[in-house]
């Protein structure tokens, strides 16, 4: 079997030798590999689903020129759901209703548990998407489902223990879960507050917003009475956390900024200026394309540069890093699939993407990776500040499986 380290480096050799010659790859020629992928390409988290969508379109580009997937083109269809949950069921049931879409997207927590039952039972497609849904790990609520990632508790649990590890002081450490009112924000909640009680963690205020709000006042004097060593956002993109972060610094308040994966976008971070001084983020893909010298994300960082209307600043985006780890894991499983003659059904396909080991993606993830409970179990932290006008994103922990 090949393992996607040898597909990449196939696809590597074979762009090294075009660049070097002057020629250019060869077009995947064989029947069409059809994906069906919604994103909220409008609504309230439209800044995350555009990026998801350049990241598919720069990843399958990539995968197409280099002969697709066992000779297959891949033919993607993207849809806007709006982040409405009504409108990707709707469009899913379409989609798969000829029986020829190989994979879907899915997007967000309340799609995902809408249409898992039916896709268990009818569909039986092969799906994987924006959400980091902590139920995800049960395996058969969700059977073809996989997240290319680390799911809201995994990076919730991330911030924990890393405050367990690196708080000072006799008292215990005191923290702040600040979140909105929708099943993604309040998705992990059950397991912070157990997972801080583990730890000898005091949650001295949950705080609920709306997923879009221009008044944070409330927020800020909360943290201002509670005054909590730490605060953690969960459950943004865009909005809201930003505006209280800036703020509580207005209001001179001291507490460590932390947030999980889809607020911790570098260039949201940047909005933020100097108040976002040492934020840390729970990351799930690498995001670092200037420092990391590695085949693939010299790639990636190329793409990036074509961009239109988005300049290059050396950090990817996190929706558009994710297009591109689910499409580098697609491509390793429908290939193997392709090669032993499998059918590309959801219970094949969910079957090779199981048996992943220590795949390297080229730098994608930055760590090898593997799946367990069709997830991947690795994340790293970093670290964001404001250094001479410019956003610095570093490491503050190396990537390691997440507990």
């Amino acid at each position: 079997m090949m393992s996607l380290s040898r597909r990449v480096l196939l696809g590597l050799s074979v762009s090294a030798f075009a660049l070097a010659s002057g020629l250019v790859p060869a077009m995947a020629a064989g029947e069409p590999l059809k994906f069906w992928i919604p994103l909220g390409l409008s609504g309230p988290i439209a800044i995350t689903g555009q990026a998801q969508q350049v990241g598919w379109q720069h990843a399958i580009d990539w995968i197409n020129k280099e002969g697709g997937i066992g000779g297959r083109p891949v033919e993607v269809s993207f849809y806007d759901d709006e982040y409405k949950v009504e409108l990707g069921v709707a469009g899913f049931k379409k989609a798969v209703a000829d029986g020829d879409v190989i994979f879907t997207g899915g997007n967000g927590t309340s799609f995902i548990r809408a249409i898992s039952p039916e896709n268990n039972e009818t569909y039986k497609v092969l799906m994987s998407g924006t959400s980091g849904v902590s139920e995800l790990v049960n395996t058969e609520n969700f059977k073809y489902h996989f997240l290319a990632g680390t799911n809201y508790s995994d990076q919730v649990g991330q911030l924990l223990n890393y405050i367990k590890a690196t708080h000072k002081g006799d008292a215990p450490a005191r923290i702040a879960f600040i979140y909105s009112g929708t099943e993604f924000g309040r998705d992990p909640l059950e397991y912070m507050r157990a997972k801080a009680a583990e730890l000898g963690i005091e949650v001295a205020l949950e705080y609920e917003t709306k997923l879009v709000e221009v008044d944070v006042t409330g927020a800020a004097v909360k943290l201002r009475n509670v005054k909590p060593d730490y605060t953690l956002f969960h459950g943004y993109a865009e909005n809201v956390w930003p505006e209280i972060i800036r703020l509580s610094r207005d209001y001179g308040i001291e507490t460590q900024f932390m947030g999980t994966l889809f607020g911790s976008h570098p260039e949201v971070v940047a909005t933020v200026g100097d108040a976002a001084n040492n934020y840390i983020g729970a990351i799930s893909v690498n995001l670092l394309v200037e420092d990391t010298d590695t085949p693939m994300m010299n790639i990636i960082a190329d793409y990036l540069k074509t961009w239109n209307g988005k300049p290059y600043t050396g950090y990817a985006n996190v929706g558009y890093m994710q297009s591109w780890a689910a499409a580098l894991v697609l491509r390793e499983a429908i290939g193997n699939a392709i090669e032993k003659d499998l059918p590309l059904d959801g219970d094949h396909l969910i079957a090779e993407i199981n048996a992943i080991q220590d795949l390297d993606t080229g730098g994608v993830y930055g760590t090898p990776i593997h799946f367990e409970n069709q997830r991947v179990p690795y994340g790293v932290l970093y670290r964001y500040n404001i250094e001479d006008g410019k956003l610095v994103v570093k490491e503050e922990t190396g990537w390691a499986k997440v507990d």
